[in-house]
């Protein structure tokens, strides 16, 4: 019997605000900010992030759409799209976990400590809040595709390309990113 196999997506971006400039400064990555998606075409991620444009420490889960919202106001985001075939009952489970957040976004917020606690080498957690990698640590966790060998508040975007079979499908600037394409 062939296995189904269908695609989740990890995207990973860099955006021009003071916030991600002065993360990239301690981090020295290339890319400061991460999703997971489920979309095909490449255009629909979510994450935790800020809500509100002009005040950082609003944050929480959100819908990202490529293009579009924070991405819009800084058409120099560079981003990284990596693709992870998985088969379908996981594919399920993580729309499942998505699912539960899109059904209550206001519930989960920004977990800000886990910021210090990286600095501090000291692990800060809450059931509603994560930062954008944590988050796709978790999602990652919960359906079975990968654990991480590390509190998933330690996680940071520079850990998830290192995930086995995980593949680039595209790097460059956001604008130029067909999100037409179907997986």
């Amino acid at each position: 019997m062939v296995k189904i196999m269908k695609e989740i997506y990890i995207m990973l971006t860099q955006v021009g605000t003071l916030v991600s400039k002065s993360i990239k400064l301690y981090t020295k990555a290339k890319y400061n900010h991460s999703s997971i998606g489920v979309d095909p075409n490449l255009r629909v991620f979510y994450s935790f992030a800020r809500r509100v444009r002009y005040f950082p420490l609003i944050g929480g889960f959100i819908t990202e759409v490529v293009n579009e919202g924070m991405f819009k106001y800084y058409p120099e985001t560079e981003c990284a799209i990596y693709a992870k075939r998985v088969d379908n009952a996981t594919y399920n489970k993580v729309c499942a976990l998505l699912d539960i957040y899109k059904s209550d976004p206001k519930k989960y917020h920004y977990n800000l400590m886990a910021l210090i606690g990286i600095l501090l080498n000291k692990p800060f957690t809450s059931e509603n809040r994560s930062t954008c990698a944590e988050f796709v640590a978790k999602i990652l966790d919960e359906s079975g595709i990968y654990t991480f060998q590390k509190p998933l508040c330690f996680v940071r975007p520079d850990d998830l390309p290192k995930i086995p079979d995980l593949n680039l499908i595209y790097e460059g600037r956001m604008l130029q990113l067909d999100t037409r394409r179907v997986g």
